[in-house]
């Protein structure tokens, strides 16, 4: 048998077996690009015990190290990283 690509092998599945997506009794809610955009930043962050926010970053070596965010305060003054 020769290889497909995925895209190829969904093509062949939606032509013989049709989905209605309205019939779909159970499907996930749609987002705007703002509220998709807002979960993956608090998915690539963690949140200690204090409030402080934390997210990761990658080196060329694969090592991860975690940095703690800033706030800025009300005034515009930066707040963190002590």
């Amino acid at each position: 048998m020769d290889k497909m690509t995925v895209q190829q092998a969904i093509a062949i599945l939606s032509t013989q077996f049709p989905i209605n997506w309205e019939k779909i009794t159970d499907k996930p809610a749609l987002v705007t690009s703002a509220e998709l955009e807002l979960k993956l930043v608090s998915f690539r962050q963690l949140t200690s015990p204090d409030g402080s926010t934390w997210t990761p970053s990658i080196d060329n070596a694969g090592k991860v190290t975690w940095q703690k965010v800033e706030k800025e305060e009300e005034d515009g003054s930066k707040i963190g990283n002590e």
